[in-house]
């Protein structure tokens, strides 16, 4: 039996460059957001950065929509006493005033679609970046995993070159599962920080060939005596309570079990097997004999034949009133006896077989947790914080790619990653590998206030900034909305306004919600700098468009003035 399954099926794996890329959409703006995320050292800045940059790309676009929205507002506005006019005159008329206001909007010169070409390619551009930032933060999560597996790796294999691992082979290739080197684990001693008994002198090398490369216990004889008298021994005396080598121990050794049953029960009678078998106290079992299904009812049956009752004694487990007494096989009884000594030796082999596997175990799972495991899980740990999408700016998420919410944690669970980034995109990232590589970090994974990701207080922000931009938008668009329609401030058009003055925070709220933290700053950092361009664009364009409003009044004036031909 080698190490590997001694210690339950837990390999010591080595995870190489990682579990593999992660393939992410729209990656010539995931690459731009990567590049000036590492440019500024900081992910929260290079979020706004990133924002900001691609509100100047747009700018033009922005200045050209804002400056149509303000023009077509002042316009608005001059046209807004022939309106009121029109809606009193054809208040009963709503396709007629439309009609009318339609001609009037031709001859001021006003033009809604031309506002509206620009925001519908700016809308475009938002919901791609949608998809980037979607996409880019499900790459950055797995590329931490990535990290970490990484530095968990090189830990597993320095782990090895210094001779506490053996390489397993796949035709003579090494390949990246470890198995413990027994002579190591064996003769103890200090180990860096931690140490270790040494239990070589219970455990005697018969194996051939180099025992530094030794993985199998079977290479090994084993010193029961020595180990009774050790303080291993100690720790698992339960072996040694119930007789010499705890014959009361059914589940020991199966394959010995088995056969004393099929000592004990070949002393029945004809009758009473045939009687015992339909009655089901006993099995038939093959050629091979009878096993015992139910010990106490056998036992009852065969209280008076004193050939079979010698192999059985009472024990007892509990105190007091919880006490309880059973029925047992006296295995020490039976092989005792002269005529089952080839049994006893068959016993004595699997016993110690048994014992030492136990031992074994023991000692190799606490030599691989504290010298293998202990600094491997720390290295993974380490490289989390050191990779981990945290920013100075927003410095109460813990990790800018998760939603600031404290309902969420900090790292995702496996089974939101899958569920986030796909089954197949997790490349060999099992179940099993992410609880070892994140075995330390157990306080990023809480979720509650305090613990979690965050406070809300990003959700809260996406809002409150859209709140803000709708209220100046609307203020900016006020006349339009009243006059657009005939029934004015109470119309279908100024209810839609107030509607959307709450739709649209509300939406930015779900986004928040739903989405990272990192997308949240960039709704943010968005929503302000459209609102901030919108007033400033204004500001020019009414100081402009009125300077040239004068002008053309003044020109006009000064032709009815002079322009009259002297008779």
């Amino acid at each position: 039996m080698g190490l590997f399954d001694l210690l339950s099926g837990i390999g010591i794996t080595s995870f190489g460059e990682g579990f593999g890329a992660f393939q992410r959409s729209y990656e010539w703006i995931c690459k731009i957001i990567e590049w000036i995320i590492w440019f500024a050292k900081d992910v929260g800045l290079g979020i706004v950065l990133f924002t900001l940059a691609l509100k100047l790309i747009t700018l033009p676009l922005d200045i050209f929509s804002r400056a149509s929205m303000k023009k077509n507002s002042i316009k608005m506005e001059m046209m807004k006493g022939d309106l009121e006019k029109l809606q009193k005159q054809y208040a009963n008329n709503p396709q007629l005033y439309q009609q009318k206001m339609s001609a009037l909007y031709k001859k001021n010169g006003y033009s809604a679609f031309s506002a509206c070409l620009p925001t519908i390619v700016t809308l475009v551009f938002f919901i791609i970046v949608i998809g980037a930032f979607n996409s880019y933060s499900k790459g950055a999560d797995k590329e931490v995993f990535n990290t970490m597996g990484v530095a968990y790796s090189q830990s597993i294999d320095s782990s090895a070159e210094k001779g506490y691992l053996i390489a397993r082979t796949n035709d003579g290739e090494k390949t990246d599962t470890y198995d413990l080197a027994l002579s190591v684990v064996l003769k103890g001693g200090k180990i860096g920080e931690n140490e270790f008994e040494d239990y070589s002198d219970l455990f005697t090398y018969e194996g051939s060939g180099d025992e530094s490369l030794n993985v199998d216990i079977e290479n090994y004889s084993f010193e029961i005596d020595k180990f009774i008298a050790s303080s291993l021994g100690e720790k698992y005396s339960y072996f040694f309570n119930g007789g010499y080598y705890s014959y009361d121990n059914t589940d020991l050794t199966y394959t010995v079990n088995r056969e004393v049953q099929f000592g004990i029960t070949s002393l029945l009678s004809s009758s009473d097997k045939t009687a015992l078998e339909n009655e089901g106290v006993i099995l038939k079992a093959g050629d091979d004999g009878y096993i015992i299904a139910d010990v106490n009812a056998f036992y009852n049956s065969q209280k008076n034949n004193e050939n079979i009752n010698k192999y059985f004694k009472e024990v007892t487990s509990g105190e007091g009133e919880t006490a309880t007494t059973a029925t047992v096989i006296n295995f020490e009884k039976y092989l005792s006896e002269d005529e089952h000594s080839v049994l006893k030796a068959k016993f004595e082999k699997e016993a110690n077989a048994y014992i030492s596997g136990v031992a074994v175990g023991d000692i190799a799972k606490n030599f691989r947790d504290k010298v293998i495991l202990a600094p491997a899980r720390q290295a993974a740990k380490d490289a989390y914080y050191e990779n981990r999408s945290h920013s100075v700016i927003f410095f109460w998420v813990k990790n800018l790619w998760v939603t600031d919410s404290p309902f969420k944690s900090a790292i995702p669970t496996y089974s939101e990653l899958q569920s986030s980034i796909g089954k197949d995109s997790l490349g060999t990232l099992t179940e099993a590998n992410y609880n070892e590589i994140t075995y330390l970090l157990e306080e990023e994974k809480k979720t509650g206030f305090g613990s979690g990701n965050g406070f809300f207080v990003l959700v809260v922000l996406s809002i409150l900034s859209m709140l803000l931009s709708t209220v100046v938008m609307n203020k900016t668009q006020k006349t339009q909305m009243q006059l657009s329609s005939v029934d004015g401030a109470n119309g279908t058009a100024a209810a839609s306004q107030k509607m959307m003055m709450w739709m649209m925070p509300i939406m930015f709220g779900i986004f928040a919600f739903f989405y990272s933290a990192s997308f949240s700053i960039y709704m943010i950092t968005s929503t302000l700098l459209s609102m901030f361009s919108t007033l400033l664009i204004n500001f020019f364009v009414e100081k402009s468009f009125m300077k040239k409003i004068e002008k053309e009044a003044a020109e006009r004036s000064a032709k009815q003035k002079y322009g009259k031909r002297r008779d």
